[in-house]
């Protein structure tokens, strides 16, 4: 189901860093687990607006503990994803840089939540609908978030599909200008074209 899906640079590397600290089943994705097994710390602050601060030993993650729990996991792995993989301080970063970093974020958000690792141990159903509904349900997200994997990884699927389609119409289409594999009648049209073009250009 899931051949020629291919994993992103950043995909890759969530998952070896999961892997390294023991995170396998959807199960040890909680707030708790991986703020122990990363020594972070989290702050729940009602009202707040979700942050991160870290520095070189500590991290601290503030989650406003009035928003329900499926939304504030979520809101958890975007924040986490600053100080695994971003430097620095994001006030002080400039616009266009802070936007970019916020779309990684974003991103990382669904490979977090959804490791593809543990995604391809589940026995999915064919139908989009249902396959949203069971990794929301497996992974403890909105159908919202599960609904953006699915189509992601269905667009990956796709583009490699596409991809490899093209080499192989290439291929064929330099097999066919290869002279070596003429059939006998278009070695001899070719003959003659080749004749008619130098008796023109002498």
């Amino acid at each position: 189901m899931f051949i020629g899906y291919k994993k992103t640079d950043l995909e890759i590397w969530l998952e070896q860093f999961y892997l390294a600290n023991n995170l396998l089943t959807p199960g040890d994705l909680t707030i708790d687990n991986i703020s122990k097994k990363l020594n972070i710390s989290i702050q729940y602050m009602p009202g707040a607006k979700e942050n991160v601060l870290w520095n070189e030993k500590n991290v601290m993650i503030f989650l406003n503990p009035e928003k329900p729990k499926i939304e504030m996991r979520e809101l958890f792995f975007h924040e986490l994803c600053h100080p695994l993989r971003h430097h620095g301080d994001q006030v002080e970063s400039v616009s266009s840089f802070r936007y970019l970093q916020e779309n990684q974020a974003n991103q990382f958000v669904l490979y977090a939540a959804m490791p593809f690792y543990m995604i391809e141990q589940l026995e999915l159903p064919q139908d989009k609908l249902r396959m949203t509904r069971l990794l929301s349900s497996t992974f403890n997200v909105t159908e919202l978030l599960a609904k953006k994997r699915v189509e992601q990884i269905n667009r990956r699927i796709l583009q490699t599909n596409i991809d490899n389609e093209f080499i192989r119409q290439q291929n064929n289409y330099q097999k066919s200008n290869d002279p070596s594999n003429w059939s006998k009648e278009t070695k001899t049209i070719m003959t003659q074209l080749y004749s008619q073009i130098e008796r023109v250009q002498s």
